[in-house]
């Protein structure tokens, strides 16, 4: 399955909230670098899409390939272009602003591949347990799941997954990390962004408003995504308690 499979990276110099976040430092190197490395030492090939020549050439710099894209609506629909370039069967894709989904976490979701074989329409989504502080937190995705294994829907608002006098996790959030056949990939790029996409701004619910199905990978790491620089400074702190 391994031959068959790569990781993608999309990334992009222009997000609004944390303009040139792919280049800001990790312990010395660019945070898109910090996550292509991670993912190296899963032994699949890796790629960073970027429609940004910097980063192109940061890219060049550290030996790591990289494809260039136009401007895309999501890293999704990003890594959909970049794929015409590389004959796969399967991609997973890394967001470039994930750099604590550790290489045990991506051989998680990889070890989960075939379950795309019996499951046509589906997605693997990467989704771990979260406090009740960070579920309000609406730059965290959270997740509604039926029996831990299926995703059912997704929003930038809390959705509780059991009662609140119960032990188990009561919040879920969607990590940066999917994995999908390529066939799934250009079905999903061939898609009109729905209504739930645009009130919610959460690009997998285009998956689930067209009537397809998202599996649940759970991911034990306590991740940070990096969608601010306070997230970044955070992300630094964690690592140095490390």
């Amino acid at each position: 399955m391994k031959n068959k499979a790569a990781i993608l990276i999309p990334a992009r110099m222009s997000s609004t909230r944390f303009p040139g976040k792919p280049l800001a430092p990790i312990e010395g190197i660019p945070m898109v670098i910090y996550c292509a490395r991670n993912a190296l030492k899963t032994s699949l090939d890796v790629y960073v899409c970027t429609d940004s020549e910097e980063i192109m050439a940061v890219c060049s710099l550290y030996k790591i390939k990289s494809i260039l894209t136009p401007e895309c609506a999501t890293g999704t629909d990003r890594i959909a272009l970049a794929i015409k370039e590389i004959d796969l069967e399967y991609i997973i894709n890394l967001q470039g602003d994930e750099p604590l989904i550790s290489p045990k976490s991506l051989d998680s979701i990889i070890s989960m591949l075939p379950d795309l074989e019996k499951n046509e329409n589906s997605i693997i989504c990467g989704v771990t347990g979260i406090n009740s502080e960070e579920a309000f937190d609406p730059n965290n995705v959270k997740c509604a799941l039926i029996n831990d294994s299926t995703i059912q829907y997704l929003s930038r608002k809390p959705l509780l997954n059991s009662p609140e006098d119960m032990p188990k996790a009561k919040y879920f959030k969607q990590l940066g990390l999917y994995a999908m056949s390529i066939s799934s990939l250009q079905k999903f790029a061939n898609m009109p962004p729905g209504n739930l996409e645009a009130a919610e701004r959460v690009e997998l619910l285009r998956w689930i408003e067209n009537g397809n199905k998202l599996i649940a990978c759970h991911i034990k790491d306590h991740t940070i995504s990096v969608d601010t620089p306070n997230d970044l400074v955070k992300v630094l702190n964690k690592l140095n308690e490390d």
